[in-house]
């Protein structure tokens, strides 16, 4: 019934086409056979294109195949355990230079999913078995001809001894024959440098079939114990006139996903930066990815587009129900702990994606990804074939871009956690791309500094990298003095008044801004009164230090370091810092 319908809309499409008339008419005014066979072809295809997703991959195979008029059953076989059934979408179209009046017309894709033979009983599987047993035979024929081999060196060595023997209880009684000694030890010697050359040999090509045969049984108990299912596609398709037809088949799969990585690169003498983005590429989709078109992608086609519906919330007045008198205890705690309908019909709803729903998805996403941002994903297609295998322990590495962003250098110094004074690079993405999170490798020069993690930084937004700490640079700070005492007109207060200062000695030998920074301590009781006065030189005014931190006690200096400042003559600041609170108020801990 099935088939009879494709080839109703088959007849109907292609003699439409073919006499440029509508369908209604084709069908009422030419007479046609019912029974049009349908014709079917087989082909693999080549993966082309791959659409990486965190967690999924969109593979397209292509295949093109001469094929005469007629409905046509494609077959597309050998798709991974991965695939995702419902995701199946296929495009057919005439190939590039082939002139048709009526264009190839694509009726229906179906998944198909056959057990396949035993594969001990299959080609393959036959051939590895009879290499495992032709193997193992040389093998054994070999461990024949090393005992042969050494049964002959034993008897070498007997010859040896024996003419030595003879020529020792020779020599007590009578001339030795020395020539025919001789000729002897020169026959051992000849005789056991051959057969040492031969053993080398034999080990060696021990060694090679040995390794040959664990490869090959491997194979053999890997291929034999693997999932010996067939995963196919067939693409039904309505062929007007005979033309040569190109058919682009597209599916989901599982076991692959991709994250970004950065290498951050300062030059020595800081007049510039470069932004190193590149991909962290793994699959392990059972099936290698040979010179493929690769995008990727941050969206997420297996999540919903939408945001799920908000269940109503019911509250009632609780009637208690006593549970019957024989019921069992596990029975009452099941009952107790049932779901109430509004949350079973939630827990009801099913927990994976419908065929069509997928499809859908797949539909969205599978436009061909350039390098942009629509609206919360981002895609990035590589310029370049790529070839990534399947193999689960290996991430490949793949350049999405380099650029160097626009970068301003200053340091960075907080002495009262740290006398290292640490240089910043003030950044603006000056690239088209999205920056997503990721981790970044700095490096100053040709040093390797360390890792940081790189935020999501938008076209045209800056962010802030750290390239380590600058020997040069060197931040002190001291406590000059720290006095208690009373105040107030009857001594009824005490006042403990510390006198601060950071010593900032800059041997880099160029004037170099810093921003510097302290703390002053934040009363949270109003029993207890801090003041900060004789601020040298001023703190910043910068409006988003102004606007956050300085409320949270962060004290911050924008400072102008000269290249003279050294030893005596260093850049100071410096500060005073006063608690007040009656003589009755305990304070938690002070700092010395």
């Amino acid at each position: 019934m099935y088939q009879h319908t494709l080839q109703t809309l088959f007849i109907a499409t292609s003699l439409a086409a073919l006499t440029g008339a509508p369908h209604s008419m084709a069908q009422s005014t030419v007479a046609i056979d019912p029974d049009v066979a349908m014709q079917n072809a087989s082909d693999n295809g080549t993966i082309r294109a791959v659409t990486l997703y965190p967690g999924r991959a969109a593979v397209t195979r292509s295949v093109q195949r001469e094929l005469k008029q007629g409905l046509w059953s494609l077959r597309i076989s050998n798709l991974p355990a991965a695939v995702q059934a419902g995701s199946l979408q296929a495009k057919v179209n005439a190939a590039a230079g082939t002139t048709t009046k009526s264009a190839p017309k694509l009726l229906a894709v179906e998944y198909s999913q056959t057990p396949r033979v035993a594969f001990s009983s299959s080609p393959e599987g036959i051939a590895l078995a009879e290499n495992v047993q032709t193997l193992s035979r040389k093998i054994e024929f070999l461990k024949q001809d090393r005992a042969l081999l050494a049964q002959h060196d034993k008897l070498i060595d007997q010859i040896g001894i024996r003419a030595t023997a003879s020529a020792s209880a020779d020599g007590a009684t009578q001339a030795v024959d020395l020539a025919a000694v001789a000729k002897q030890l020169e026959f051992v010697h000849t005789e056991k440098e051959r057969i040492l050359g031969v053993a080398r040999e034999q080990n060696q090509r021990n060694e090679v079939l040995t390794r040959e045969l664990q490869v090959a049984t491997e194979q053999l108990e890997t291929l034999g114990g693997a999932d010996r299912t067939e995963r196919s596609a067939l693409v039904l398709m309505a062929i007007p006139e005979s033309c040569t037809v190109d058919v682009e088949l597209t599916y989901l799969v599982g076991n692959a996903t991709w994250e970004p990585a950065y290498a951050v690169r300062a030059a020595g003498d800081r007049t510039g930066v470069t932004v190193e983005y590149d991909a962290l590429v793994s699959q392990r989709t059972g099936e290698d990815w040979k010179d493929v078109k690769l995008a990727l992608s941050t969206a997420q086609p297996t999540r919903a587009s939408s945001p799920p519906a908000v269940e109503p919330w019911y509250v009632d007045v609780f009637v208690p129900v006593p549970a019957s008198v024989t019921a069992a205890p596990a029975l009452r705690a099941m009952a107790d702990s049932a779901p109430s309908a509004p949350m079973a019909m939630a827990m009801a709803r099913p927990m994976e994606k419908s065929d069509s729903a997928v499809r859908k998805e797949l539909e969205e996403l599978s436009a061909a990804a350039t390098v942009q941002e629509t609206g919360t994903a981002v895609s990035f297609e590589i310029p370049r074939p790529v070839t990534i295998p399947t193999d689960a322990s290996k991430k490949q590495r793949t350049r999405i871009s380099s650029f160097e962003p626009t970068a301003k250098f200053m340091y960075v110094a907080a002495p009262i956690v740290s006398e290292s004074v640490f240089l910043r690079g003030d950044m603006t993405n000056s690239s088209a791309f999205q920056l997503l999170p990721g981790n970044a490798q700095v490096f100053m020069g040709g040093d390797f500094i360390g890792d940081t993690a790189m935020p999501s930084v938008a076209p045209k937004d800056e962010f802030k990298v750290f390239f380590g700490p600058d020997r040069a640079l060197r931040a002190k700070r001291e406590v000059l003095s720290k006095n208690t005492g009373s105040s107030g007109l009857f001594g009824g207060s005490t006042v403990t008044t510390w006198n601060d200062r950071i010593t900032l000695d800059n041997g880099t030998g160029r004037e170099v801004n810093v921003e510097l920074y302290d703390r002053r301590p934040i009363s949270l009781n109003e029993k207890i009164d801090v003041k900060v006065s004789n601020i040298a030189p001023a703190i910043s005014t910068d409006k988003r230090y102004v606007d956050g931190r300085m409320a949270q006690g962060i004290l911050r200096w924008d400072l102008a370091v000269p290249a003279t400042a050294r030893g005596p003559k260093a850049a100071t600041v410096t500060w005073t810092v006063d608690i007040s609170r009656a003589n009755n108020v305990d304070t938690t801990p002070l700092p010395d």
